[in-house]
Protein backbone atom coordinates (compact mmCIF):
# COMPACT_ATOMS: atom_id res chain seq x y z
CA UNK A 1 0.00 0.00 0.00
CA UNK A 2 1.44 3.46 -0.78
CA UNK A 3 1.41 5.89 1.26
CA UNK A 4 -1.33 7.93 -0.86
CA UNK A 5 -3.51 5.03 0.22
CA UNK A 6 -2.43 5.29 3.75
CA UNK A 7 -4.05 8.68 3.72
CA UNK A 8 -6.93 7.70 2.33
CA UNK A 9 -7.58 5.02 4.52
CA UNK A 10 -6.70 7.40 7.92
CA UNK A 11 -9.35 9.99 6.34
CA UNK A 12 -12.12 6.96 6.14
CA UNK A 13 -11.17 5.90 9.34
CA UNK A 14 -11.75 9.13 10.92
CA UNK A 15 -14.92 9.29 9.00
CA UNK A 16 -13.80 12.57 7.37
CA UNK A 17 -13.63 13.98 3.76
CA UNK A 18 -10.22 15.44 2.02
CA UNK A 19 -11.51 18.66 2.68
CA UNK A 20 -12.14 18.03 6.23
CA UNK A 21 -9.13 16.32 6.85
CA UNK A 22 -7.04 19.00 5.44
CA UNK A 23 -9.22 21.71 7.43
CA UNK A 24 -7.97 19.47 10.69
CA UNK A 25 -3.99 19.39 9.73
CA UNK A 26 -3.77 23.50 8.55
CA UNK A 27 -3.51 22.54 4.44
CA UNK A 28 -5.54 23.26 1.72
CA UNK A 29 -8.54 20.98 0.37
CA UNK A 30 -6.62 20.68 -2.68
CA UNK A 31 -3.39 19.92 -1.29
CA UNK A 32 -4.86 16.31 0.48
CA UNK A 33 -7.12 16.01 -2.77
CA UNK A 34 -4.19 15.91 -4.79
CA UNK A 35 -2.60 13.15 -2.74
CA UNK A 36 -5.51 11.06 -2.10
CA UNK A 37 -6.27 10.44 -5.81
CA UNK A 38 -2.50 10.05 -7.02
CA UNK A 39 -1.86 13.03 -8.76
CA UNK A 40 1.05 13.81 -6.62
CA UNK A 41 3.11 10.53 -5.83
CA UNK A 42 4.32 11.25 -2.30
CA UNK A 43 3.01 14.52 0.54
CA UNK A 44 5.71 16.67 1.45
CA UNK A 45 7.35 16.10 5.08
CA UNK A 46 5.67 19.42 5.98
CA UNK A 47 1.84 17.44 5.26
CA UNK A 48 3.15 14.19 7.07
CA UNK A 49 4.09 16.62 10.25
CA UNK A 50 0.75 18.33 10.16
CA UNK A 51 -1.09 14.93 10.26
CA UNK A 52 1.48 13.37 12.85
CA UNK A 53 0.65 16.71 14.98
CA UNK A 54 -2.84 16.93 14.40
CA UNK A 55 -3.50 13.63 15.58
CA UNK A 56 -1.08 12.17 18.13
CA UNK A 57 -2.49 8.72 18.23
CA UNK A 58 -1.06 7.63 14.72
CA UNK A 59 1.64 5.65 14.43
CA UNK A 60 4.55 8.00 11.98
CA UNK A 61 5.53 4.52 11.24
CA UNK A 62 2.38 3.25 9.47
CA UNK A 63 1.67 6.66 7.67
CA UNK A 64 5.43 6.93 6.43
CA UNK A 65 6.62 2.91 6.26
CA UNK A 66 3.11 1.08 5.96
CA UNK A 67 4.37 -1.08 9.58
CA UNK A 68 2.36 -1.54 12.13
CA UNK A 69 -0.87 -0.83 13.52
CA UNK A 70 -1.87 2.86 12.06
CA UNK A 71 -2.71 3.55 15.75
CA UNK A 72 0.10 3.52 18.01
CA UNK A 73 -0.07 0.72 20.50
CA UNK A 74 -2.84 -0.75 19.42
CA UNK A 75 -5.14 1.92 20.63
CA UNK A 76 -7.79 3.39 18.16
CA UNK A 77 -9.28 7.20 18.77
CA UNK A 78 -13.05 7.18 19.11
CA UNK A 79 -13.98 8.87 15.67
CA UNK A 80 -16.24 11.17 17.16
CA UNK A 81 -13.36 12.65 18.78
CA UNK A 82 -11.82 15.25 17.17
CA UNK A 83 -7.68 15.96 17.92
CA UNK A 84 -7.05 17.76 20.91
CA UNK A 85 -10.71 17.37 22.47
CA UNK A 86 -9.46 14.36 24.69
CA UNK A 87 -6.16 16.47 25.54
CA UNK A 88 -8.38 19.29 26.88
CA UNK A 89 -11.27 17.01 28.83
CA UNK A 90 -8.40 15.64 30.34
CA UNK A 91 -6.56 18.86 31.33
CA UNK A 92 -10.55 20.46 32.55
CA UNK A 93 -10.41 17.43 34.83
CA UNK A 94 -7.41 18.16 36.15
CA UNK A 95 -7.84 21.83 36.81
CA UNK A 96 -10.94 21.57 38.28
CA UNK A 97 -9.58 18.85 40.54
CA UNK A 98 -7.02 21.52 41.52
CA UNK A 99 -9.37 23.93 42.03
CA UNK A 100 -11.38 21.56 44.26
CA UNK A 101 -8.21 21.07 46.15
CA UNK A 102 -6.99 24.67 46.58
CA UNK A 103 -10.72 26.24 47.47
CA UNK A 104 -12.59 23.02 48.65
CA UNK A 105 -16.21 22.52 46.85
CA UNK A 106 -17.56 25.09 45.62
CA UNK A 107 -20.33 25.12 42.94
CA UNK A 108 -18.78 27.84 40.91
CA UNK A 109 -16.49 25.42 40.16
CA UNK A 110 -18.68 22.57 38.81
CA UNK A 111 -20.30 25.13 36.70
CA UNK A 112 -17.51 26.07 34.69
CA UNK A 113 -17.23 22.43 34.37
CA UNK A 114 -20.39 21.51 33.40
CA UNK A 115 -20.03 24.32 30.50
CA UNK A 116 -17.06 23.68 28.88
CA UNK A 117 -18.19 19.94 28.99
CA UNK A 118 -21.21 21.71 27.00
CA UNK A 119 -18.22 23.70 24.88
CA UNK A 120 -16.91 20.18 23.53
CA UNK A 121 -19.94 18.41 23.20
CA UNK A 122 -21.35 21.36 20.97
CA UNK A 123 -18.04 21.77 19.09
CA UNK A 124 -18.40 17.65 18.36
CA UNK A 125 -22.02 18.65 17.32
CA UNK A 126 -20.75 21.48 14.92
CA UNK A 127 -17.71 19.23 13.35
CA UNK A 128 -20.85 16.82 11.98
CA UNK A 129 -22.32 19.44 11.01
CA UNK A 130 -19.10 21.06 9.00
CA UNK A 131 -18.13 16.95 7.66
CA UNK A 132 -21.98 17.02 6.18
CA UNK A 133 -21.88 19.96 4.38
CA UNK A 134 -17.69 18.98 2.92
CA UNK A 135 -20.16 15.96 1.92
CA UNK A 136 -22.08 17.19 -0.19
CA UNK A 137 -20.12 20.07 -1.62
CA UNK A 138 -17.97 17.14 -2.83
CA UNK A 139 -21.11 15.07 -4.65
CA UNK A 140 -21.50 18.62 -6.38
CA UNK A 141 -18.21 18.63 -7.38
CA UNK A 142 -18.11 15.00 -8.48
CA UNK A 143 -21.26 16.21 -10.53
CA UNK A 144 -20.01 18.82 -12.20
CA UNK A 145 -16.90 16.47 -13.26
CA UNK A 146 -18.74 14.28 -15.14
CA UNK A 147 -21.45 16.23 -16.91
CA UNK A 148 -18.93 18.96 -17.78
CA UNK A 149 -16.18 16.99 -18.41
CA UNK A 150 -14.12 19.60 -15.91
CA UNK A 151 -11.11 18.52 -13.72
CA UNK A 152 -11.39 21.37 -10.34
Amino acid sequence: MEINDRISELITTLQLNPNSFADAIGVKGTVIYNIVKGRRSKPSYDVLQKILLAYHGINANWLLNGEGDLWKDGVEIPAEVQPGYVLIENRLETLAAQLREDFGEHPAIDEIEELCSKLIEENVEQRYKIISLYEKQDQILDVIRKKLSIDL
